[in-house]
């Protein structure tokens, strides 16, 4: 549930399409946890999501994120899941160079890790599915994201209305190609942790190994405030839309 959430993108092959520019400063910090109420299909309660910054390692060169989601009792019904997502990012770039993820669905352990080389031509991930192992290789087209990554990268860009972007995204241990575009206008959403202005980015994304697969579509919501939160999120998965929306705002300060 986590990577349908956080995955993004648009069509393929968009001329001069890169990510967009990072902002001076960073509009975050360690400790700053977001929690969102996930609903499916805008009625059903489907469960929980934080996302949070840990403390910086190495000499403070790399920056963890951290990711949690589970279903709520009335959602087990449907999909039983917990899960944990995990992103090491380079502090300066805000490029992983690490994710992983693990998951129990529906009594299913899955977990897959990727290794990503700043310069190298391909993107290594490592599977696991139950008792099946496996390992995949895919071709990089351009700077590559995870799940957890983009959610703070694009919260620290410049995304000035009608700004297009793309790049390559690890999530849900698959390899998807992605765009996508800023709305001309801001929008006013109200939440359970209050009442914000937001930019929108509306994108969709399509699997790298399987282009005629459905596309899924997302919408993100980053508030235009300093902190640049992320607000609400909308996309598809399996059993239909789902929609995360901020219910508070913890550390950070």
């Amino acid at each position: 549930m986590i990577a349908p959430v956080l995955a993004l993108g648009l069509a393929l092959g968009a001329p001069g399409c890169a990510l967009p520019r990072l902002a001076d400063a960073r509009p975050w910090r360690t400790g700053e946890t977001l929690a969102f109420d996930l609903d499916l299909l805008g009625m059903v309660k489907a469960g929980t999501l934080e996302l949070t910054v840990e403390r910086p390692m190495s000499g403070g060169r790399v920056v963890p994120l951290r990711a949690r989601a589970r279903t709520s009792a009335g959602a087990d019904a449907l999909r039983a899941f917990a899960g944990v997502a995990l992103s090491w990012v380079d502090a300066r770039t805000l490029l992983p160079e690490r994710y992983h993820d693990e998951a129990e669905e529906r009594g299913v352990h899955k977990v897959s890790d990727a290794r990503i080389p700043r310069d190298g031509a391909e993107v290594h991930i490592s599977y696991q599915y139950g008792e099946k192992r496996g390992e995949a290789t895919f071709p990089r087209q351009g700077e590559v994201l995870d799940a957890l990554s983009a959610i703070y990268y694009l919260r620290a860009a410049q995304l000035p209305p009608g700004e297009r972007f793309c790049f390559d995204l690890i999530a849900n241990r698959r390899f998807w190609r992605l765009e996508g575009t800023v709305a001309a206008k801001p929008e006013r959403v109200d939440t359970p942790a209050g009442r914000f202005d937001t930019l929108r980015v509306d994108a969709v994304a399509r699997r790298a190994d399987q282009p005629a697969a459905p596309a899924r579509p997302i919408h993100l919501w980053i508030s235009t405030d300093a902190r640049r939160l992320l607000v609400a999120a909308v996309s598809e998965v399996d059993l239909g839309p789902v929609r995360a929306m901020l219910s508070s705002v913890r550390g950070g300060h």
